[in-house]
């Protein structure tokens, strides 16, 4: 399957990010199930799939079967992550998330 293009807005709530159904698809289609997150910015997350290959690496989180991905509250914090909208993009084979606060300044709005 071809990743979606473009930028999808996404729910955190209660510690977990709700992906869009596109993105959700994907990722079971891809057989994304585990991620591990990696702070790439002040503003920015990025989920990496462990792939079945990689079923020895480390993972944070399992995406349930309604979509949601739950993100540990260390990460959270480091990225001042609480009750809002995000942005997430599928790009170079992860899936990243831009906090409000960086794409009110790009000109976006949800």
């Amino acid at each position: 399957m071809i990743a979606p293009a473009g930028t999808f807005l996404a729910l955190v709530r209660n510690g977990a990010i709700q992906l869009p159904p596109p993105l959700k698809l994907y990722c079971q289609t891809e057989g994304w199930s585990l991620f591990r997150f990696v702070v790439t910015g002040e503003d920015q997350l990025t989920m990496l799939p462990v792939l079945p290959e990689d079923s020895a690496a480390d993972f944070h989180a399992s995406l349930g079967s309604d979509g949601r991905l739950w993100i540990p509250a260390a990460l959270r914090q480091k990225v001042s992550l609480g009750e809002q909208s995000v942005m997430l993009r599928v790009e170079d084979g992860a899936i990243r998330m831009y906090l409000r606060k960086v794409f009110e300044t790009l000109g976006f709005r949800p």
